[in-house]
């Protein structure tokens, strides 16, 4: 019913010797003509009658299988399947391949690890059998995986079936077989139904009107459908059947071929834009991207399997020669029913790669080593094919035959909403960074998808609102890398940058006070796009090490100096190691805290009128400044060491306490004692010296200490 073009698992069963009984050749007729519904009970006669006769024959029991196969009857493809398995001395791999399949469709997935440990050793040489032995541990994985998309039948018909839907004008365009438009010879052999047609159905209010069938395209007698349009409904591009026929090695084919559509003045003219179709092999299927790349089906010769997909590029007048897009995308199955979304990610059906069973829906985003499973409740283990989304919307339709083998169209609707996320990308010259792969993950640090940028360094995805991603950005050949992690907000102007810098790229800040000397005990805040990411201190040499990747600008705050703000220059991002330095520009006036002023009488602690008018100061300071500070009393060497130290530490809590008083926070302010431990001046035990000497010692300290 998909149309699917001469699978590559059957194509074996021309090659066999054929009986020469008027009932087997009609079967064969029949059955090379794909005509299988009326050829199915034909074989089953046969088979039938050769087992009575205890003489089981082999080649009339492949055409059982693969007309019960064609015709979409898999419970009993796969009784007959059993049959031929059972005698494996005369299975041959591609009895193997199909039965693979056969159990997919009837969900029996514990019977293909078991099929596959007594088949795939009997053909070592399979390349196909290996990848099913290596891949099928990973069949409870995607039987797991759930799609980001529900699901829900379109309508309900009573007559044929329908498929491959697309959005246009008020309505939906869609393929079905519910409709007898033709001369009156129009049933379609392989399906026992009518050929397909086109039609319109229009929505008004959300609800469907009546069907009518679509003219605007002039029609063919045999099949027309699936159709498709460019983003702007400017070009159609449809498939139906060719008129030349096709009788090499005594089967024929009404191959498919794909035919361009331009409208002008609301009338759609034919184009030769496609030189491509061939009466050897068939095309179809076909669908653009925004740049009106074609991507489309075929299974001419070069091809990995049944049907692969293939891209021509648009030019301006008419489609270059068609690209494999090879073995990323292509299997020895079939892929069909291609579809680029507004976000650049190629969907297609394939029964090739690991799936549900029958045509799975897969993923591509054009650089990754394979295809990717969409999951319940897109794929079924049924037919699950001709898969389109408008991902902003986050409305599309997806056909399937999940119920009693029957096609119909379904709905898929997201289950979250989605915008663009536009993303640039430059090189540590701040210059656009072209044609660079940027990687893309989701909050759980799962990959999602690769980005390539174009020759402006600029590149967009379709994200989720409110999810969280991680961008991540490494040239293994320059070594410049960056990545971020960020948010996708309901904002238009929202623009995520990064700025490629080389590997491990450190950077030194040197604080010096206005003297040239390294400033002890600086306060360094480190910014990541207005946010605070890390504090530091500097030591003795005035330093502070930090990561020049994460770190676009920073702040230097020191007691007495002006704060000194300045951002990551330039010039400096393709440097291995960037060294900066700032010059502290000293406070003056009332906003100079002057602690020479924070005074005590000989063996006192008590504050002075004038150490108070400082202490305010510091007080303002702190209230003005989120940091944390170390309060240090001294004494000067007179009396008894441990008394000193006992007697500092009163003078440094009077101090700490009058601050508290004023509503600084007790954890941000720290009273230490340090006796006379840390005299300033010669004046040591038994050392004579002035009283102005002796004051220099008593004093008060204040330095930025970190967290």
């Amino acid at each position: 019913m998909k149309r699917i073009i001469i699978a590559a698992i059957l194509s074996f069963i021309t090659q066999l010797s054929f009986a020469q009984s008027f009932k087997r050749e009609y079967a064969e007729k029949l059955s090379n003509q794909f005509n299988y519904v009326e050829a199915y009970p034909v074989w089953v006669e046969l088979v039938n009658e050769s087992i009575e006769l205890n003489n089981l024959d082999i080649p009339s029991l492949r055409f059982c299988i693969a007309a019960a196969f064609g015709s979409e009857q898999y419970v009993e493809a796969l009784k007959w399947s059993d049959m031929l398995l059972a005698k494996s001395k005369d299975a041959v791999e591609a009895d193997v391949l199909l039965h693979l399949q056969i159990l997919l469709l009837n969900k029996k997935y514990d019977a293909i690890k078991q099929q596959l440990t007594v088949s795939a050793p009997l053909f070592p040489t399979s390349v196909e059998l290996q990848r099913w032995k290596s891949d099928v541990d990973q069949l409870p994985t995607i039987l797991q995986r759930k799609s980001v998309y529900d699901v829900n039948l379109f309508r309900s018909v009573e007559i044929g079936e329908e498929f491959s839907a697309v959005p246009f004008e008020e309505g939906v365009l869609l393929v079905t077989t519910g409709q007898n438009s033709g001369f009156v010879n129009r049933i379609y052999g392989k399906t026992g139904q009518f050929f397909t047609d086109l039609v319109y159905v229009k929505l008004v209010g959300g609800k469907q009107t009546k069907e009518v069938i679509w003219k605007d395209i002039k029609r063919t007698n045999p099949h027309d459908g699936p159709i498709s349009f460019s983003s702007n409904n400017r070009y159609a591009f449809i498939t139906t059947n060719q008129d030349e026929i096709d009788e090499k090695n005594k089967i024929k084919y009404d191959r498919l071929e794909l035919e361009i559509f331009e409208k002008e003045r609301d009338e759609w003219i034919k184009r030769d834009y496609f030189k491509w179709n061939s009466n050897t092999y068939s095309t179809g299927h076909g669908t653009v991207d925004d740049t009106l790349n074609l991507y489309f089906v075929s299974d001419m010769p070069g091809g990995f399997g049944g049907t692969d997909i293939y891209m021509c590029k648009w030019n301006g007048s008419g489609y270059e020669a068609p690209k494999n897009l090879g073995p990323r995308v292509n299997s020895s199955g079939n892929e069909l029913f291609p579809y680029v979304s507004m976000d650049g990610t190629l969907y297609f059906a394939s029964n090739g790669w690991l799936g549900y069973g029958g045509l799975d829906v897969f993923t591509w985003d054009f650089v990754s080593n394979g295809p990717e499973n969409m999951g319940s409740p897109v794929n079924s283990n049924a037919d699950d094919f001709s898969f389109n989304v408008n991902e902003i919307a986050g409305k599309g339709f997806v056909s399937s035959n999940r119920t009693n083998w029957k096609d119909e169209v379904f709905v898929v609707n997201a289950k979250m909403q989605k915008r663009y996320v536009d993303i640039e990308l430059k090189d540590c010259q701040n210059k656009p960074f072209a044609q660079q792969k940027v990687t893309l993950y989701k909050a759980d640090g799962s990959y999602w998808k690769t980005l390539v940028s174009d020759d402006l360094g600029r590149m967009s995805y379709i994200g989720v609102i409110g999810e969280q991603y991680h961008l991540s950005f490494k040239d293994p050949i320059t070594r410049l890398m960056d990545s971020v992690t960020f948010t996708n907000e309901l904002d238009a102007l929202q623009t995520i940058r990064l700025v490629a810098r080389p590997k491990n790229q450190k950077s030194t800040l040197t604080v010096f006070n206005a003297s040239r000397i390294p400033l002890d005990g600086a306060l360094v805040r480190l910014y990541q796009k207005g946010k605070e990411i890390k504090k530091q201190i500097t030591k003795k040499d005035g330093k502070v090490l930090f990561d020049g990747q994460t770190v676009d600008s920073f702040s230097i705050t020191a007691i007495n100096y002006r704060e000194y703000v300045m951002k990551m220059p330039e010039d400096k991002k393709c440097d291995t190691l960037i060294s900066l330095e700032c010059t502290m520009g000293i406070n003056t006036g009332n906003a100079f805290i002057n602690l020479d002023q924070v005074l005590y009488d000989y063996n006192k602690w008590d504050l002075r009128s004038e150490s108070i008018i400082e202490l305010d100061k510091l007080v303002k300071y702190m209230k003005s400044n989120d940091l944390k500070v170390e309060l240090s009393s001294h004494t000067d060497s007179r009396g008894e060491d441990v008394y000193n130290e006992w007697l500092s530490q009163q003078r440094s809590n009077s101090c700490v306490n009058y601050i508290i008083s004023k509503g600084i926070s007790s954890t941000r302010i720290i009273a230490k004692g340090y006796g006379e431990y840390r005299l300033k001046n010669k004046c040591e035990n038994n050392v004579e010296c002035t009283e102005e000497e002796h004051q220099q010692n008593r004093r008060t300290e204040l330095r930025i200490i970190s967290e």
